[in-house]
């Protein structure tokens, strides 16, 4: 077992090494790598979970629109500018120029827009859905599940004066 799972990890590095150059992984980081293809479903999920969990009204196919309407809303605006001229966007801070010339939505502002279109759109569905009468299956809360114990508090107040503190002095 060992054997085979030191031959997978060579195998795997082996492959990233060369898969990495062609996914322009080496230009932009790793990390804004990451970042910017997790962007493609996190804000569809974080708007169902936020309205799911808050708002006793959200329907199930208002979270099903989330989740696909998310994904596809931001493969749209990824693409956009190569059919669209997004110049009118740079005034507004929402569009760079690439290496091409081409002005593009930055990824992060681009899951601000895709998550504000995912609660948008779960709140038209939601509202719609309810007035024609479908029942939801929201969560039942207690508050006694939020209920914070005092040496937990006291900590909590601790650690924030802590790093107050210590931004105050080192900023």
């Amino acid at each position: 077992m060992v054997s085979v799972g030191k031959q997978t990890i060579i195998a795997a590095m082996i492959i990233a090494v060369i898969v990495a150059p062609l996914l322009g992984i080496d230009k932009k980081g790793g990390f804004q790598y990451i970042q910017e293809y997790t962007g493609f479903v996190s804000p569809g999920i974080f708007a169902m979970f936020i309205l799911g969990f808050f708002w006793k009204k959200t329907t199930s196919n208002a979270a099903l629109f989330a989740t696909i309407g998310g994904f596809l809303f931001s493969i749209a605006f990824k693409f956009m500018p190569s059919v669209i001229d997004l110049h009118f966007l740079y005034d507004f801070g929402f569009a760079i120029p690439n290496a091409d010339g081409i002005y593009e939505i930055p990824f992060i502002d681009r899951m601000g827009f895709v998550f504000a279109i995912c609660v948008i759109g779960m709140y038209i569905i939601s509202i719609y859905e309810t007035n024609r009468g479908v029942q939801t299956n929201g969560l039942e809360i207690d508050k006694s599940m939020f209920k914070m114990s005092s040496g937990f508090l006291v900590g909590s107040i601790i650690i924030i004066g802590i790093l107050a503190a210590l931004y105050t002095v080192f900023w």
